[in-house]
């Protein structure tokens, strides 16, 4: 069984400051008492929704090389290609692309988003647009979860007391964190259980 995808880097390594800046970077609004680790995940489920212009990538990590003196010949013709192939609205030959096999440039359109399997954060949005109303208690976005992508969803247990499945914790520090995409409303179920939508705005 596989989880959704997540990003290759380890953000639960950063400092504190380091994860706020980050969060901060992409609109996270968390609490100061919230754990650096469930910080690290809702920054982790950002960063892995962000579009990445390999190109772009590609020329900054040049010329930051430039600016320290280490840049050496193969790196000048590189830079040379790659600006060239920008101008052109290719991309550069011999280059790697991000993340691509074999050292082979990526055949990604230039702006697009990579092709990546659903994060916990679009199975909400999805889950919201599919109840009444498009709204709902964290129940009842699980139960569509649970319904709809079972099959990407990570069923591992939590360490500790608690022992809830990982997708089950991950939903739940996003939705309360992500204020970007997921709006907490005052309002109730006849449990009192919190109901959470869609923010404005957000697809």
């Amino acid at each position: 069984m596989t989880s959704a995808a997540t990003s290759v880097c380890d953000f639960r390594k950063l400092p504190r400051p380091a994860l706020n800046r980050l969060a901060a970077h992409y609109g996270l609004t968390p609490e100061s008492s919230l754990a650096s680790s469930s910080l690290a995940v809702a920054v982790s489920e950002a960063f892995a929704c962000e579009a990445v212009d390999e190109e772009q990538v590609l020329l900054g990590l040049l010329r930051h090389d430039a600016s320290r003196g280490r840049r050496g010949s193969s790196n000048g013709r590189l830079e040379k290609r790659a600006t060239t192939a920008a101008a052109r609205g290719g991309k550069p030959s011999g280059a790697r692309g991000v993340g691509a096999p074999n050292g082979h440039a990526s055949a990604t359109p230039r702006n697009s988003k990579r092709a990546r399997g659903m994060t916990y954060g679009d199975m909400i949005s999805a889950a919201l647009k599919a109840l009444p109303s498009r709204r709902g208690t964290l129940e009842d976005i699980y139960s569509v979860i649970e319904e709809e992508f079972s099959a990407q969803l990570n069923t591992e247990l939590e360490a500790g007391p608690r022992q809830v499945p990982v997708w089950k914790a991950s939903v739940r520090k996003i939705i309360n964190l992500n204020s970007v995409r997921f709006h907490r409303t005052s309002a109730t179920d006849a449990s009192g259980h919190t109901i959470f939508e869609l923010a404005k705005g957000a697809s």
